[in-house]
């Protein structure tokens, strides 16, 4: 069977069984927060007490913000610095100052876009911030609190704190993290990937669904041995415990004190062993993941893109991108941030 039809099927058995214990089978949580190293506290049933005890599990730490907006530019190799600091300054410019005509200089004239509400095209992006209202004065500095800028090869992933509300509890908030990637080729923006939803009644814009990747070789390469040691952690560690269900694996890859984001999951290894052994059906290990997009390494973090299909209004599947980032520290993944929310739109069903 294709491994991405056996990936779908798994995180579907997820995304159902979470729904059930919910009763909510439109706002439970998904297959994408489950195939992500996180899943909601509130979803897993408490872990049974025996004879001997299971481990007090700790709920996920908030995601918070990193204001050294010049040491995240910062980098050794001055076109990975001007590759971040191009998406940066056109994100002042765009999304803070809604400045269209000045953010031309920023972005390709044929930019590729994968957010399913926008047209890609600068035309479709034109079209997009020209209706959120006229241009606004453009900050010194992005006006979103930051979380992290790597930038690699061709490639700029920013990472940002989201605030939000909690479901069903006005005026009680969380935190998650809203991820965008950006490709660059000669000086310019000419492609850009992020977990855009549909809002209730809107289908698809004129978007290119995101392709999975099948070069991962090329992307799990590097010249730095840190660097490629790094990803290949996380693409093994994807391949074993989520695409392969080997569960018992995780201490190969997770640190015991694994500081855990995702607002819906405990965190620490144990927090992780408790609620996937409840749902895991052990098999083969695939030779390569079955949804992968593409990496970005920098220092001691790896961001990693997959695809996801939601279904839209008309309950036709779109497929949009999913973002998980690690901290790698002494071999083993350390800390982990990923889109995880506590309401998404529904989890398409397998082909």
């Amino acid at each position: 069977m294709n491994k991405l039809i056996i990936y779908t099927l798994y995180i579907c058995l997820l995304a159902g069984l979470i729904a059930c214990s919910q009763q909510e089978s439109s706002t439970a949580t998904t297959a994408a927060e489950a195939t992500s190293p996180a899943i909601a506290q509130a979803s897993a049933p408490a872990p049974e007490v025996t004879a001997a005890a299971a481990p007090t599990l700790q709920p996920a730490l908030p995601v918070t913000e990193n204001s050294d907006h010049e040491a995240l530019l910062a980098s050794a190799d001055p076109i990975l610095a001007a590759n971040k600091r191009l998406c940066y300054d056109m994100w002042r410019t765009l999304v803070d100052g809604r400045d269209v005509a000045a953010a031309r200089q920023y972005l390709d004239e044929n930019y590729i876009q994968h957010n399913p509400i926008a047209d890609t095209g600068f035309a479709g992006l034109e079209a997009y911030f020209s209706n959120l209202g006229p241009p606004q004065a453009i900050p010194d500095r992005i006006q979103r609190p930051l979380v992290a800028i790597l930038a690699e090869r061709d490639l700029v992933a920013m990472a940002w704190v989201d605030v939000r509300e909690r479901p069903n509890a006005p005026g009680e908030t969380y935190t998650t993290t809203i991820f965008n990637m950006y490709r660059i080729k000669d000086g310019k923006i000419v492609e850009h990937w992020d977990h855009g939803t549909l809002p209730e009644g809107m289908t698809p814009h004129n978007y290119v669904p995101p392709a999975i990747n099948s070069d991962y070789e090329i992307t799990l390469a590097s010249n730095d041995p840190q660097l490629a040691s790094n990803k290949r952690l996380v693409y093994d560690m994807w391949r074993t415990l989520f695409d392969g269900q080997q569960v018992e694996a995780a201490p190969k890859y997770l640190a015991k004190d694994y500081i855990q984001h995702n607002p819906m999951a405990n965190t620490g290894l144990d927090g992780f062993l408790a609620f996937f052994r409840q749902f895991a059906r052990p098999g083969p290990v695939p030779p390569t993941m079955a949804n992968f997009i593409d990496l970005v390494a920098e220092g001691d973090k790896v961001v990693m893109a997959t695809a996801t299909r939601y279904l839209d209004s008309n309950g036709n599947p779109y497929t949009t991108t999913w973002f998980d980032m690690w901290v790698v520290k002494d071999g083993l993944l350390a800390e982990h941030w990923d889109t995880g929310s506590f309401v998404l739109p529904q989890r398409a069903p397998a082909d």
